[in-house]
């Protein structure tokens, strides 16, 4: 789900509508993935993940990687991406990788797992850091970070880093490969800069606590968090394409928003450690477009054929509507977006800084 404050009106509501994912799917507007590794966290049952990852069986991939933790929704999604693959005659083998990305050590572990599954194949050619979390509660995890910046950037830097090599090789081999960062309209708002206290460890409660309110009156709150950390994606996106461009590599760095969209995100920032009210959920939900057409502008930074390193894809209409550009090659397209935040060198190199000091890594490209 995108941001859960943009002001503009969906045009194509309805959880279970997707006319437009049809139409992309039906027609050219994706490469054939024959003979090709995709990796993909978040994948569970109806979300935003499970539908990219239907796009790779349907155009073929060779192999699909499902990067989830052990849940009975990534079970369903994975059963139901496998008899897909049975009913459309898709030759992709899909294989589930234990992926928790609230724990720095099964990242490294699933990354490896993947490394080995890919050198098979030559190569890692998509990498899609979907998953993510939102408005949790200002709690940490085991290893001290704010929850949604572990999961929803820190654990997809480092699993970045790591598959880089693979990634690598797979261009090498194929002409290119590509990295695709799940950003949201949350980069928006509050419109903060990137701050390193949301990188570095706290006591649980030291980042504005759990009410939305303290968002709204500018003291930082649930929502202050998930932008930092929904920045953090889309700043990273970018830095990347630069390092990339710099040593003239075949790797594409991209990123994406999805709009708003009824996928099980919004759902779980009510329950359990989320901070949202349960009415706040439902009047969103019921102006939200499906998750099918919620994936689309990810799925079109991994696989079409006019996506280009540096692009940042978003629904047309803000929260829903046919992909386009709003970044292209890391310039502003869309004047109205005010890509401001995304752009800026100092936040761009900060999210790199501040992500190698809080895993203790040197990501070199």
């Amino acid at each position: 789900m995108g941001s859960i404050f943009s002001k503009s009106k969906p045009s194509h509501a309805g959880s279970s509508n997707q006319v437009i994912f049809d139409e992309y799917v039906n027609t050219d507007r994706f490469h054939d993935l024959a003979g090709k590794v995709i990796a993909i966290t978040g994948t569970s049952e109806n979300s935003l993940g499970y539908f990219i990852s239907e796009i790779a069986i349907r155009k073929n991939a060779k192999k699909l990687l499902l990067l989830n933790r052990n849940s009975s929704s990534a079970d369903k999604g994975r059963k139901k991406l496998e008899h897909l693959a049975k009913q459309v005659n898709s030759p992709t083998n899909v294989q589930w990788v234990v992926c928790n990305l609230m724990d720095f050590g099964s990242v490294r572990k699933a990354a490896k797992d993947i490394t080995e599954i890919a050198t098979q194949n030559d190569g890692l050619d998509v990498l899609v850091n979907n998953a993510g979390i939102m408005a949790h509660n200002d709690s940490r995890t085991a290893e001290g970070f704010d929850v949604q910046m572990h999961t929803n950037h820190l654990s997809h830097f480092l699993l970045t880093s790591l598959l880089y090599p693979s990634l690598e090789t797979a261009a090498c081999t194929r002409g290119e490969a590509r990295i695709v960062s799940h950003s949201s309209s949350a980069r928006f708002f509050p419109s903060k800069d990137l701050e390193e206290k949301y990188f570095v460890k706290s006591d649980a409660g030291s980042l504005g606590g759990d009410s939305v309110l303290k968002d709204m009156f500018g003291f930082g709150g649930p929502a202050t968090r998930y932008h930092m950390s929904k920045l953090s994606n889309s700043c990273f996106a970018i830095a990347l394409h630069h390092k990339l461009q710099a040593r003239h590599s075949k790797v594409m760095s991209m990123a994406a928003d999805p709009g708003v969209a009824s996928s099980g995100l919004a759902t779980s920032a009510s329950s359990g450690d989320g901070a949202l009210q349960g009415w706040l959920v439902n009047l969103l939900g019921s102006s939200a477009q499906s998750p099918a057409d919620g994936c689309l502008p990810a799925a079109m930074c991994a696989f079409s054929p006019q996506a280009l390193s540096g692009d940042l894809y978003k629904p047309r209409f803000g929260t829903s509507g046919a992909p386009l550009k709003s970044i292209e090659e890391a310039s502003d397209v869309d004047r109205k977006a005010h890509e401001r935040l995304t752009l800026t060198k100092a936040n761009q190199e900060n999210v790199w800084k501040w992500s190698e000091d809080a895993l203790g890594i040197k990501f070199e490209v």
